[in-house]
């Protein structure tokens, strides 16, 4: 078995390989980690994260999204990889207000996977970079957030879950969404119902595989909102 500390290049699914040491019933290799935490990713040059351009600056959303409407997303994020490349593996999302939204009553969002990129106009790019200064890994993910336009939905798009922010209550400056994907544990955080603190809400959720060619979006309305919030964003991904 070689030894390769970066990423190596990519075996096509069903070649022949050496079996490891120890395998499962499936043929997958146990192994023991030296740590939870996702050290291997980042050391391989496989970890990205994407923020805003202007550390600071938030990203407007839609201006009034006061029902759930899939043509107006608040991040998009394409896996611009050629067929058979890299999946992207979604860590967690962090949206942290800096303007709040105007006359809404109930904040939610909805995520879902579609498929072929159905990008239309709109929204801001987001910086992506490399958590690894050593590796030269660039991401193939395009990724957009704001009042990002897109075409209908296909036929195929598959949605994974609805979840509510704020409560009865309008939302604060400050306020921090956090999700956490294919996390093992339980939510927490500040009540979603809390009226005049800004409050961190944090959601763990099941993982999310975003492949070649397919898509990720977040959709993000309120009742009765006129103008919606501002955010800076932070995205975590593992893309192997």
């Amino acid at each position: 078995m070689s030894i390769a500390r970066a990423l190596p290049t990519a075996t096509a699914d069903g070649a022949a390989v050496t079996t490891p040491t120890r395998t499962g019933r499936y043929g997958e290799a146990y192994s023991a980690a030296l740590t939870n935490k996702e050290m291997f990713f980042a050391d391989e040059g496989s970890h990205f994260v994407a923020v805003n351009p202007t550390a600071g600056t938030g990203i407007l959303g839609h201006a009034a999204p006061t029902t759930f409407d899939e043509t107006k997303a608040n991040i998009l994020i394409y896996n611009g990889n050629a067929g058979g490349g890299a999946r992207i593996y979604l860590q967690s999302i962090k949206l942290v207000e800096t303007v709040v939204s105007v006359g809404d009553t109930r904040v939610q969002v909805n995520f879902s996977l579609d498929y072929g990129n159905l990008f239309s106009s709109g929204g801001t790019a987001l910086t992506k970079s490399n958590v690894n200064a050593d590796s030269n890994n660039t991401s193939g993910a395009i990724i957009t957030a704001g009042a990002v336009v897109l075409s209908a939905a296909t036929a195929n798009r598959r949605l994974l879950g609805n979840h509510v922010l704020r409560g009865a209550n309008i939302d604060v400056v400050w306020d921090t969404y956090e999700f956490v994907f294919g996390a093992v544990g339980g939510s927490s955080g500040n009540s979603v119902t809390q009226t005049t603190t800004a409050a961190w809400i944090t959601q763990h959720l099941h993982p999310i595989v975003i492949g070649p060619g397919q898509m990720f979006k977040m959709v993000l309305w309120a009742a009765s909102e006129s103008t919606g919030p501002t955010f800076e964003y932070l995205i975590n991904y593992v893309e192997r």
